[in-house]
């Protein structure tokens, strides 16, 4: 089967998912819309056997998207695959939505958006409960939407062996901006009453500032380390009795990686209950999932407390969590919805019937629980994310849609909010 990827470009995230997925025995392209932002992603996902083409020129889309047999689109709310969705040309094709977000709050997954293809995949059983998804109907939902889990080789995980520490140590690894950490973080670790223990948050330190503000009003700034971005996170995890998963409750992600991750390291994990993390933990067995800052305190001493039951969830994660996502059957899955979609006839797609009006419209198709925000002037009433300079946010559509009226007061009130926030 000959299979055509559109991405917006070549970031970590989708990155890996492409060389965790592999060609599969397939004839795999990738058609990126802007220049890779990282090429040792790149140099991966290269090396996995999926040819790379920038598609830049109208004629060379249109010769790749007629060779395809299905072709498969990386969402995330991008404005230049929204762009490119809009503009889709009048060439027939078998079209599968891979959706690389949860969808539960922004970017918001829409029942016209998922109509718009012939197949859906979703990175987590979470986006199939959501309300507008079920509303679809069972029969709609076994026929066209799929799950495929993280398509990352945790193996090497497996393998981390436990480095000796002085402090008992809470971990966390991932994003560190409040549009995926949860903003009371410090008040989480505050009640936990551990002044022996130090926090390690291992990811861009974005916030340093506000979390080391909110850790010296506790009187416990110095628990706090910083470890930066790092290449090879498996040092951090080996130095780690407890990893904690404390996630904004608007939170975006799907896959979860750093997550899956810790569990295969075989560390014992505590989360909040919500969202895509009630998906992969299973509540005091893999993990424990918690729902206060009470709870919380009460999980991480227990399991301080409790060694050999730390350990035994621990191992129970590890075992859980290589079966649930194990690579083989999730490309297995991802190659059925390319053959549920490769048994329909190609045909003409009219995506700009559902990004309808002009740039700003796009923006907010993605826009669900806040969209009022938008649409009354009250951007400051809107969730964090909103702030961001990526992650398809306003400033994010702002930069490739410069001359839209809406986008840019939107940004203008956003950035005037962040300079006041600073101050």
């Amino acid at each position: 089967m000959r299979i055509l990827h559109i991405a917006a470009h070549m970031g970590g995230g989708i990155g890996s998912a492409y060389a965790g997925l592999g060609a599969c025995g397939q004839e795999q392209r990738v058609l990126l819309l802007e220049p890779p932002q990282d090429q040792t992603t790149l140099d991966k996902v290269q090396s996995a056997g999926f040819q790379i083409i920038q598609g830049t020129e109208n004629p060379c889309i249109e010769r790749e998207l007629e060779w395809a047999d299905a072709v498969v689109f990386s969402w995330h709310h991008h404005p230049a695959l929204t762009k490119f969705l809009h503009d889709f040309p009048a060439v027939p094709i078998r079209s599968i939505l891979w959706c690389h977000v949860s969808g539960n709050y922004f970017p918001a997954i829409s029942a016209g958006l998922l109509r718009s293809f012939d197949q859906c995949i979703f990175a987590t059983p979470f986006s199939l409960e959501l309300p507008q998804v079920q509303a679809l109907g069972t029969e709609y939902l076994q026929r066209h939407c799929g799950v495929v889990y993280g398509l990352n080789d945790l193996s090497r995980f497996t393998r981390i062996k436990r480095r000796p520490h002085e402090r008992y140590t809470i971990g966390y690894v991932g994003t560190l901006g409040f549009c995926k950490l949860h903003p009371a973080l410090v008040d989480f670790y505050g009640v936990a009453g551990m002044s022996d223990a130090r926090f390690m948050l291992v990811g861009a330190p974005s916030t340093k500032e506000e979390l080391l503000s909110a850790a010296e009003r506790r009187g416990m700034a110095g628990q706090l380390q910083f470890c930066g971005q790092l290449p090879n996170v498996e040092p951090a995890l080996a130095q780690m009795d407890v990893f904690s998963y404390l996630l904004n409750p608007q939170h975006f992600g799907a896959t979860e990686n750093a997550l899956l991750e810790a569990m295969a390291a075989g560390l014992p994990v505590v989360a909040l209950d919500q969202c895509v993390e009630r998906h992969i933990i299973r509540n005091g067995e893999t993990g424990l999932l918690v729902h206060s800052p009470e709870e919380y305190g009460n999980a991480v001493r227990y399991l301080r407390e409790n060694p050999e039951k730390a350990s035994l969830i621990g191992a129970h994660a590890r075992a859980d969590i290589m079966k649930r996502y194990e690579i083989e059957e999730n490309r297995r899955r991802f190659l059925a919805a390319c053959r549920r979609a490769d048994a329909g006839e190609k045909h003409l797609h009219h995506f700009g019937e559902f990004f309808t009006g002009e740039p700003a419209d796009w923006f907010l198709s993605a826009v669900d629980a806040d969209r009022q925000c938008f649409e009354e002037g009250r951007v400051q009433d809107a969730g964090l994310i909103f702030r961001e300079k990526t992650k398809g946010s306003p400033a994010h559509y702002h930069t490739h849609f410069p001359e839209n009226h809406r986008l840019t007061q939107w940004t203008e009130q956003i950035n005037c909010l962040k300079r006041k926030t600073d101050l």
